[in-house]
């Protein structure tokens, strides 16, 4: 790929840009939109799954870009219910993930959540499988917690590279992080605003009014403060693409990102997860 605009992190030979959009609940033209303004505006990482329904929105709003393929990283996730039993299954529900994003490839494919109905012991090396075959660059998991993760390490011939979980401000991940770390996966933020809740918090408010950025931005910040981390923010609304690019030159001191450090619960999760969740690690 052609050098990054913007911070990378790197992992298992993935470059990953640091800040990417992420397009969950992005639906119809509105989605096409601000994937199409998103890349002219200078994002080089978008990130959608087959269960939120818009890949191929996502795909004409690529189009309508004009951007380039090989200009900007883009990720997709296929949801257990397609995988069933049967590998066959998952390396066909990715190549329709293909066909309606409208493009050969993929730099990211991800397991959307684990599931005990669903054996890693055959998704994984189906997963492997479809990067070596060239549908996607990297692979990685989005919803495991470290005991998820061990045992798809069991099975997998190549880098998992990402695991992508909620992350903000509020919630504890601290154990999960650490693993990751020594394990050279990175921990990719979704819901990095909390659904919207650092905009009432006292602690990111004053932040933000101190470097006269918003607290959104201040939130943003704080993930990408750590080299191991990058941030997915979904946006609908055009105006803040601009604001969420510019969170990337905020710095902030150590004391402020020990006191949104702080701000964290082992309650902090701010989306609904499904009944097969895994037992989160705190």
């Amino acid at each position: 790929m052609h050098a990054k605009k913007y911070n990378i992190r790197t992992a298992g030979q993935a470059n990953i840009p640091v800040l990417g959009l992420g397009t969950w609940q992005s639906t119809g033209q509105d989605c096409i939109d601000v994937v199409s303004q998103g890349l002219k505006m200078g994002y080089e990482h978008i990130d959608t799954a087959q269960a939120y329904g818009n890949e191929f929105e996502v795909g004409q709003g690529i189009k309508q870009s004009g951007v380039a393929r090989d200009k900007f990283f883009l990720t997709t996730k296929i949801f257990p219910d397609d995988m069933k039993f049967e590998p066959e299954k998952l390396m066909a529900a990715a190549k329709r993930s293909l066909e309606n994003l409208d493009t050969d490839y993929v730099d990211l494919l991800l397991l959307h959540w684990p599931d005990d109905r669903v054996p890693l012991s055959e998704t994984i090396p189906a997963l492997c499988e479809l990067q070596k075959q060239g549908l996607t660059r990297h692979i990685g998991v989005s919803n495991f917690n470290i005991a998820n993760i061990i045992e798809a390490k069991k099975y997998a011939d190549v880098p998992i590279v990402v695991n992508q979980v909620e992350f903000h401000p509020f919630i504890k991940q601290k154990t999960l992080q650490t693993f990751l770390n020594n394990h050279h996966i990175l921990l990719e933020a979704y819901s990095p605003l909390a659904r919207g809740d650092v905009f009432d918090n006292e602690v990111i408010k004053e932040i933000a009014d101190k470097h006269n950025i918003t607290p959104a931005q201040v939130s943003l910040a704080w993930i990408l403060s750590d080299k191991h981390r990058v941030a997915i923010p979904k946006t609908s609304n055009p105006d803040h693409l601009q604001g969420n690019l510019d969170a990337m030159k905020v710095h902030l001191s150590a004391e402020e990102l020990e006191k949104i450090g702080k701000l964290a619960s082992s309650d902090g999760r701010k989306i609904e997860h499904p009944d097969y969740s895994p037992e989160w690690d705190d």
